[in-house]
């Protein structure tokens, strides 16, 4: 195991343009060999009265049992993928208002892949797309106090330089090395980056420096298949209808004719073509 400390970081991975007031949060990067599941590794420290400051965050070279929405398994090649989660201590968010981590989350990524020259978009509620083919699930883990979010693991899976997938999801899934060429050079320090950008957008939600309506937006600006028809599957029905927009509880507009239904996560799914 290797623990990479904020100075090392401070050192050689500084943080540029950011002036919010979590910047002096220590970021620790914790690399591992090899883990079942990032998510139930940090769970389990945690569990054990580790301390582990806002923003930790672990990395797996290789995860044998990672898991997606829906409880999926997240399938990733050992040694080029990204598999990490990150601890957040989001206190200032009501459960009422859980949405915003899935949509600062989503947005700081995409947000991370437009600063290394790759274009995606997010697939409700929080896979990120490039050109049309999944590279990126997001598995948040909430534990709740009271009317507030007390503490969230965030598991990130990316594929990044993997050139082979399995024929079954060959069609849907891919990663930024075979959608774009651009090759990862150093899986470590991409975490980081992505640490940056996720502390960077959430603490502009806890300043209140970017407001729920401009997150909001912003979300929906980036949505994949926004105001284009496709096909849908709800209740075992398959049906066409054009992505509306999102509300900030996370429901899913979709409008079929001239008929407006919303949809909260699970009670719809997109059907990838």
């Amino acid at each position: 195991m290797i623990l990479l400390t904020d100075r090392f970081f401070k050192l050689y991975y500084p943080l540029q343009n950011n002036t919010f007031s979590g910047d002096s949060l220590p970021l620790r990067l914790i690399v591992l060999d090899e883990v079942d599941s990032t998510n139930d590794y940090l769970k389990t420290k945690l569990s054990n009265f580790k301390p582990f400051p806002e923003y930790t965050a672990i990395m797996a070279k290789n995860q044998t049992k990672g898991r997606g929405q829906r409880q999926n398994e997240w399938l990733a090649q050992p040694h080029v993928n990204i598999t990490m989660s990150m601890l957040l201590l989001p206190d200032y968010l009501r459960i009422s208002e859980h949405f915003q981590l899935n949509m600062a989350i989503s947005l700081a990524l995409v947000q991370w892949l437009d600063s290394i020259g790759v274009e995606a978009e997010i697939k409700w509620p929080n896979d990120l797309l490039i050109q049309g083919k999944k590279v990126c699930g997001i598995l948040i883990e909430n534990s709740v106090k009271g009317a507030a979010i007390r503490q969230s693991i965030v598991g990130i899976g990316i594929n990044a330089n993997q050139t082979e997938f399995p024929d079954s999801i060959a069609q849907k899934a891919s990663s930024i090395f075979r959608e774009t060429g651009y090759l990862i050079p150093n899986i470590a320090e991409a975490c980081q980056a992505i640490q940056q950008h996720v502390r960077a957008y959430l603490e502009q939600v806890r300043t209140g420096s970017l407001s729920p309506t401009q997150l909001l937006a912003d979300y929906n600006q980036r949505l994949f298949q926004k105001n284009k028809p496709a096909l849908y599957k709800s209740e075992g029905k398959i049906f066409e209808a054009t992505l509306s927009h999102v509300e900030a509880d996370g429901r899913l507009y979709l409008l079929e004719g001239q008929k407006l239904s919303s949809y909260y996560f699970k009670e719809v799914e997109f059907l990838m073509q």
